[in-house]
């Protein structure tokens, strides 16, 4: 049986800041990769695959500049180029293209690895942002 759970955090003002930053550069990492995609699309004709766009984004982190990307954690990077390649199948099966994510039109939200999540008493343990408290809506 799968259980659902409906929990409020609450974050410490630092904690927010890190889960702003999640959001920030899940979208960064969408657009960049949407931009790639076009890009290699008009150059060779064919769209680049979820592992080719992690090794360019693996790439990009070491850049000078994007240093920033180190702050959050790997999976949400990698699960906005997942979303982009769902957008995409989409796409080949009669939806729009995908567009670019922007601050006021975006739903806030990040990925967390479900096996780097942890319950105890009434604290959960995020991955890169730490213990955060919680409360269970039943």
């Amino acid at each position: 049986m799968i259980r659902g759970l409906i929990i409020r955090l609450y974050p410490t003002k630092q904690q927010e800041v890190l889960m702003y930053k999640h959001i920030g550069s899940m979208r960064f990492v969408y657009n960049w990769a949407l931009a790639k995609q076009i890009e290699n699309y008009k150059k060779y004709g064919k769209r680049l695959s979820v592992t080719e766009l992690g090794k360019e984004l693996t790439k990009l982190k070491k850049t000078e500049g994007y240093k920033w990307l180190y702050e959050v954690s790997n999976a949400t990077l990698k699960e906005a180029i997942r979303d982009l390649d769902k957008a995409y199948e989409n796409f080949f099966n009669g939806s729009g293209f995908p567009k670019f994510k922007s601050k006021k039109k975006s739903e806030p939200k990040f990925y967390s690895r479900y096996d780097k999540i942890y319950f105890k008493e009434d604290v959960v343990n995020l991955e890169k942002i730490g213990k955060v408290k919680y409360k269970a809506d039943y």
